[in-house]
C-alpha cells in the first residue's frame, strides 16, 4: 500500500510538473502573470525555508537527534548536518528573495527538498516512526504527505527556473 501511495503522488506531481513547467509558459496568459507566479513561488518557497531554519536553528541538538533518527548518516556527521543545512538554507532562502544568485538558491533548496523526500521515503519503507524534523519542535510524523508537500515545493523552484530560462532565451538573439 505505501508502494502504491507513492506511485500515485509522483505520478500526480508528474502531471502537475508537466502543465506547469511545459504547457503554461507556451500559453496565452500573459508574461505579467506568469512572472507574478514566478515571484510568488520563489518567495513562498524561501519564506518556508526561511521559516524551517529558524526553528531548526532555535535547538541543533535535537535536529541532530531527528536527523540521525532516520538512520542514514552516523551521529557526528548529524550533528554537523545540524549546523550546516540551516545555515545553508537561510543563505539560499535570502538568495531567492533578494535576486542574487537566485538561481543556485532554488537549486540548493531544490536538491535539499529531493534529498528530505528520499530520506522521507526510506524512513517510510523500513517503517521508522519517527518525526519529519523540518520544522523543529513542530515537526509532523514522515508521511507520503510530506513528499508530496516536497514535490510541490520543488517544482515551485522549477517553475521559476523555467520561466527565467524562457525569459533569457526570447532575448538571445537568432543566427540566420
Amino acid at each position: 500500500m505505501p508502494i502504491l501511495l507513492f506511485l500515485l503522488i509522483t505520478a500526480a506531481t508528474c502531471a502537475l510538473w508537466y502543465l506547469l513547467l511545459a504547457r503554461l509558459p507556451e500559453s496565452r496568459i500573459p508574461p505579467r502573470y506568469l512572472r507574478l507566479l514566478e515571484w510568488i513561488c520563489r518567495y513562498a518557497l524561501a519564506l518556508v525555508f526561511l521559516w524551517a531554519a529558524v526553528e531548526k536553528g532555535k535547538d541543533p541538538y535535537a535536529f541532530a537527534a531527528s536527523i540521525y533518527a532516520y538512520r542514514v548518516v552516523p551521529a557526528g556527521v548529524a550533528t554537523v548536518m545540524a549546523i550546516a543545512m540551516p545555515a545553508a538554507e537561510i543563505l539560499a532562502a535570502l538568495a531567492l528573495m533578494t535576486g542574487f544568485l537566485w538561481r543556485g538558491g532554488a537549486v540548493v533548496l531544490g536538491g535539499f527538498l529531493l534529498a528530505f523526500s528520499v530520506a522521507l521515503f526510506q524512513a517510510i519503507l523500513r517503517g521508522i516512526d519517527i518525526s519529519c524534523g523540518c520544522f523543529g519542535a513542530e515537526s509532523s510524523p514522515v508521511s507520503f504527505w510530506l513528499i508530496a508537500r516536497n514535490a510541490l515545493l520543488v517544482l515551485a523552484a522549477l517553475f521559476a527556473l523555467r520561466m527565467d530560462h524562457r525569459r533569457a532565451s526570447s532575448r538571445l538573439p537568432t543566427s540566420d
